[in-house]
C-alpha cells in the first residue's frame, strides 16, 4: 500500500525544486539584470526623444506607468514560465534515468503515478510561485526606479499620473486568475510532452514539433488548404490565453490613450476576471484535463513496466 503523506509530498516537491531550480530561480535573475541594464542604456541614448514626447503631454494627463508596465510584464513572465515548463515536463518525467535518482524514487513507498503526480504539482504550483516571486521583485525595483526618475524628471513626471496601490493589488489578483487559468489550459500539452519524454527522453521536444508539423501537413493535403480542424484546435491550445488578453487590450487601447478609461478599470479583478473567464472554452478545458490524466497515467505505466527493468 502506498503511503503518500503531506510530509512526503513536501519532501518530494523540495527535491524537484532543487533539481530544476536553475531555469526558474537563477536564469530569471540574469534576465532581470539584463532588462534593467538595457533600459538604462536605452534611456541614456534616447533622452532627447523622451523629452520630445513629454512636450505633448500636459501635466496630470499621463497614465499609471508602473501598473501599466507591471501588467504587461505579467504576460511576458507567463510566456517565459510556459516555455520553461514545457522543457521541464519534457525532461523531468524521465530525468531520473540519467543518474541514481531513480533508485531514490524506487526506495520510497510511492507509485510511479504518484511520482509523476508530484512532478506535475511542482510544475503547476511550485515553479509558478517562484516565477511570480521574480515578477514581484521586478515590480518593486521598477517602482523604486520609476519613483526616483519621476521625482527628478519633469518630463517623466508629466507622463506618469502616479501609482495607485489599489490598482497594484488588482493587478496581483487579476494576474493570479490569468496565470492559474492559463497553466490549467496548457496542462494537456505539458502532460503529452512529458509522456513523450518518458519514452524518447531528449528527443521529446523534436518529436513533439515533428508531430505538430505532420498533423498540420496531413490536414493541409486532405483539405487542400492550410491547416484544418485538428491543427486549429492544437494551435488554439497554445495561444488562447494570450490571444484573449491581447484582444482585451486592443479593445481598450485607444480609450487609454484618450484617457477615457484608466489602467485601474482594465486590471480591476471585478472587470478582468469575468471578462477573461467568460472567453475561455471550458468544455475544451475539461476535455484537456481528461487527456492530461490519460497521458500521465500512460507515462507512469511505462515507467513502472520498463524503467524498473
Amino acid at each position: 500500500m502506498s503511503s503518500y503523506s503531506m510530509t512526503g509530498l513536501k519532501s518530494l516537491l523540495k527535491k524537484e525544486f532543487l533539481e530544476h531550480k536553475t531555469p526558474f530561480l537563477y536564469v530569471p535573475g540574469v534576465f532581470v539584470l539584463l532588462i534593467f541594464g538595457t533600459f538604462f542604456i536605452s534611456l541614456w541614448r534616447h533622452e532627447d526623444n523622451i523629452k520630445f514626447v513629454g512636450l505633448f503631454v500636459n501635466p496630470g494627463e499621463g497614465i499609471d506607468l508602473f501598473n501599466a508596465f507591471y501588467s504587461v510584464s505579467i504576460v511576458v513572465w507567463l510566456g517565459y514560465l510556459s516555455l520553461m515548463l514545457f522543457v521541464y515536463f519534457a525532461s523531468s518525467f524521465s530525468a531520473d534515468r540519467k543518474n541514481n535518482a531513480l533508485l531514490f524514487w524506487k526506495s520510497i513507498p510511492v507509485s510511479d503515478l504518484e511520482i509523476l503526480g508530484t512532478k506535475t504539482i511542482a510544475g503547476l504550483v511550485v515553479f509558478p510561485i517562484v516565477i511570480m516571486g521574480w515578477a514581484l521583485i521586478t515590480a518593486v525595483f521598477g517602482y523604486i526606479i520609476l519613483s526616483a526618475m519621476s521625482a527628478s524628471s519633469p518630463i517623466l513626471a508629466s507622463l506618469n499620473s502616479g501609482t495607485n496601490l489599489i490598482t497594484t493589488l488588482n493587478v496581483e489578483l487579476s494576474s493570479l486568475v490569468f496565470i492559474t487559468t492559463a497553466l490549467l489550459w496548457f496542462l494537456p500539452v505539458f502532460a503529452f510532452v512529458g509522456m513523450l519524454g518518458t519514452v524518447l527522453r531528449g528527443w521529446a521536444i523534436p518529436a513533439f514539433i515533428l508531430l505538430m508539423v505532420m498533423v498540420s501537413a496531413i490536414e493541409s493535403i486532405l483539405n487542400f488548404a492550410i491547416g484544418g480542424a485538428i491543427s486549429d484546435m492544437l494551435f488554439n491550445r497554445f495561444e488562447a490565453p494570450f490571444q484573449i488578453v491581447g484582444d482585451m487590450m486592443e479593445s481598450v487601447s485607444s480609450q487609454v490613450i484618450e484617457s477615457t478609461i484608466q489602467i485601474g478599470d482594465i486590471v480591476s479583478v471585478s472587470n478582468f476576471a469575468p471578462n477573461f473567464l467568460s472567453q475561455i472554452d471550458w468544455t475544451g478545458m475539461v476535455v484537456g484535463w481528461l487527456f492530461a490524466a490519460i497521458f500521465i497515467y500512460l507515462a507512469s505505466e511505462y515507467r513502472r513496466r520498463r524503467l524498473a527493468a
